[in-house]
C-alpha cells in the first residue's frame, strides 16, 4: 500500500507544492499548490480513505482538475 505523500509524490510534477498534515481528529489535510500562478487545491480525507487506492487516485485528479481550471 502506498502512502499519500507516495501517491503525491507519483500524480504531481516537482513543480508542484505538495504536503500532507496530519490533523489531532484523526483526519489528513492534503494540499497540492502550483507556485507559477500562485493556485492551491486542498483536500480533507481521513486515514482510512487512504487505504483505498481508486479513492485516493479520483481526489488527486479531482485536485489536477481543479488546479488546470485555475490556470
Amino acid at each position: 500500500m502506498k502512502t499519500l505523500s507516495r501517491h503525491l509524490a507519483d500524480n504531481f510534477p516537482a513543480d508542484y507544492k505538495t504536503r500532507v498534515e496530519p490533523q489531532d481528529d484523526g483526519y489528513l489535510v492534503v494540499r497540492v499548490g502550483y507556485p507559477i500562478n500562485g493556485t492551491e487545491a486542498t483536500r480533507m480525507v481521513s486515514g482510512q480513505h487512504v487505504q483505498n487506492g481508486l479513492l485516493v487516485e479520483t481526489i488527486l485528479e479531482d485536485m489536477r482538475n481543479e488546479l488546470a481550471r485555475s490556470q
